[in-house]
């Protein structure tokens, strides 16, 4: 790995060729990565960085066959751009199911952010085996084409249990002397976790009449600006004029999660924020999103994110850690 010159945007870009765990201490970006191959076909790559100021990471692609890979932010925001010039935004709400075989994808960092990133992928020949012989009918898109230059990304929102096992394979998961066998089995139920939730996608505008739309957006709004109030569903769906049942579908058919998973990754989210700003200590920001009591906020957290409350805090205070 070496620090390279400029990219077109003027900003320092760091090569990283992913072959095995290394510690990051460059110029623009500190922290960890992490590439596991494990005996099944299935590679495993964790990261962690800090971005000290706008830049790029570029990573180097150690597949030579067709292969599926998946990507998702358990924390912080960046962009992948693919060697084409397509950019897709990688967020803790926004996922990746992808195949690019060129070198030369860039993951563009802003100051400021830290960035827990896992991806789980496979080649496509083990993958098959798995599901009989033949991946299922929507992946046709990712396809048997020669290994070159097929580039496709495909966009989707995690689920709950997805986020979980994102954040298992940053927590206590991930170590003790069993741990590349946790973390081969928690990154197999990742990688099904995304194919199922990519197969079984369904049209999110399918039946909202103009009413409900409305009426959702102004729930959305209310939990925005009330995450330290109970927000149980028969209230919110009081609020929104229709029933307990009808307002869940909507939030599953809008977001692909429950609505009561709606309020608890808008908490999460929001106490990500305070804490990472280093202004709050972990216990107000538990009581400004609803928690009574510190210790559940603090599994909540952890189960969400891969780390503490008190780390992330501790991180954005002094730089450790």
């Amino acid at each position: 790995m070496k620090n390279n010159s400029k990219n077109g945007n003027d900003t320092p870009t760091v090569r990283a060729d992913m072959n095995g765990g290394q510690a990051i201490d460059l110029p623009g970006i500190r922290g960890r990565m992490e590439r596991l191959e494990f005996a099944s076909g299935l590679v495993l790559y964790r990261m962690e960085y800090e971005a000290l100021e706008d830049c790029s990471v570029q990573v180097q692609n150690s597949f030579s066959e067709p292969w599926l890979g998946s990507a998702m932010h358990l924390q912080g925001h960046s962009e992948l751009s693919y060697p084409n010039g397509k950019t897709y935004t990688l967020t803790p709400d926004s996922a990746l199911l992808m195949r690019v075989d060129p070198s030369g994808s860039l993951f563009n960092l802003f100051k400021g952010q830290l960035i827990r990133h896992v991806g789980v992928a496979s080649t496509q020949a083990p993958l098959k085996a798995r599901f009989g012989g033949e991946l299922p009918e929507r992946l046709a898109l990712f396809g048997d084409k020669d290994f070159g230059d097929f580039q496709l990304g495909q966009s989707f929102s995690p689920s709950k249990r997805l986020r979980q096992l994102g954040g298992n394979l940053f927590d206590q998961h991930a170590r003790g002397s069993a741990r590349l066998l946790k973390l081969e089995g928690i990154a197999n139920l990742f990688l099904a976790e995304i194919i199922e939730l990519f197969c079984d996608e369904v049209n999110t505008d399918d039946r909202i009449i103009v009413w409900e739309a409305q009426a959702l957006t102004d729930i959305i709004t209310h939990i925005e600006t009330h995450l330290d109030s109970p927000l149980s569903i028969a209230s919110l769906a009081d609020r929104a004029g229709m029933s307990e049942n009808r307002l869940d579908q909507l939030f599953r058919q809008k977001f692909q999660q429950s609505c009561a998973e709606y309020v608890r990754n808008e908490r999460m989210v929001a106490a990500n924020r305070w804490l990472a700003s280093g202004e709050l200590a972990v216990k107000d920001v538990a009581g400004m999103i609803g928690y009574n009591h510190v210790s559940n906020f603090s599994r909540a957290y952890r189960a969400r994110f891969g780390e503490t409350p008190a780390r992330t805090l501790r991180r954005a205070t002094t730089g450790a850690d």
